[in-house]
């Protein structure tokens, strides 16, 4: 009986179980999970998925997000960027790579990805958000000749913060910010607009340096058992 029970489970698993109406991987809900603290689930199937959808870019991008190593990382970021230019995760693959360059120091190799995905894909949420972000060099007027510029402008953002959940429900997303705001974190809901779809983020604390971020998601790990990364503001 067990052994039955233990068989169903397996083959009836919910996670293996999601796909979309064209019988493709689900893998919005599977970063959610991600999000949500559920990693170590996602990352037991991962070997499955692997094997049902071979050379599927949101496999691979899922594989990406699960590796620690950085380095690992980018290859499998760019390997979408690579050989799927013309899918859905491409233009999010360009954008971890830009945040991962930049993260390491390399800034230049960093400004070569988010100038692509500007390039590439004009109308992606990214290239949208890190364009909004920088002041334009046409707009801005020259200073006038009696008054010194005070230096070079900030080109990329000087702040981080953690992203420690994304949801496609608001009443999600608000739940959780409630949760770190009993707990006097300060903590926000950032919404972006993908493929059509609302993702709400939930963004908790700001910091100067990345280091720093990343501490606390070590902190934010011990303490609410939830796993979370650093992005740039």
């Amino acid at each position: 009986m067990i052994r039955r029970f233990l068989f169903l489970l397996c083959t009836v698993s919910p996670l293996l179980a999601q796909v979309d109406r064209d019988g493709q991987p689900d893998i919005q809900r599977r970063l959610e999970l991600i999000e949500r603290g559920q990693a170590d689930a996602v990352k037991a199937e991962l070997p499955a998925l692997m094997t049902n959808f071979q050379n599927h870019p949101g496999v691979l991008y899922l594989q990406a997000m699960l590796t620690t190593d950085g380095t690992e990382a980018a290859k499998l970021y760019q390997n979408i960027v690579d050989n799927f230019p013309k899918s859905e995760w491409s233009d999010d693959a360009l954008y971890k790579l830009y945040q991962y360059y930049y993260s390491i120091g390399l800034y230049k190799t960093g400004d070569q990805k988010i100038q692509q995905l500007r390039q590439e894909y004009p109308f992606s949420t990214y290239a949208v958000k890190t364009q909004s972000s920088e002041p334009s060099q046409q707009e801005t007027p020259e200073p006038p000749a009696e008054i010194k510029s005070p230096g070079p402008v900030e080109k990329y953002p000087t702040s981080f913060t953690v992203q420690v959940g994304a949801f496609s429900t608001l009443q999600n997303a608000e739940e959780l910010r409630a949760k770190f705001e009993r707990e006097n974190y300060s903590s926000n809901i950032f919404t972006i607009v993908s493929e059509g779809r609302k993702l709400h983020k939930v963004w908790v604390g700001e910091f100067q340096t990345y280091d720093d971020a990343k501490r606390f998601t070590a902190e934010i790990r011990k303490k609410f058992n939830l796993e979370s990364i650093v992005v740039s503001r």
